[in-house]
């Protein structure tokens, strides 16, 4: 595994990501590394975004307020 050379985001007991020397980026949830291009990378938060999105508004359409987390 490379070396993080820029930490982006990190909770602690959950995971990080993580942009490494080689120019790659790193989600690293536990024992599980997975590795992206730059393309991939943004590819990957345009679709997360859009699941946190539909998660908001199907939580608003069904009247829930349940947390999921």
């Amino acid at each position: 595994m490379d070396k993080p050379q820029w930490m982006l985001a990190r909770k602690e007991h959950f995971g990080s990501v993580y942009q490494c020397d080689c120019g790659c980026f790193h989600l690293q949830i536990g024992p599980i590394n997975l590795q992206f291009t730059r393309e991939s990378y943004c590819e990957l938060v345009d679709l997360i975004n859009t699941s946190a999105a539909n998660f908001e508004l199907a939580q608003h359409v069904n009247g829930s307020d349940d947390s999921v987390r």
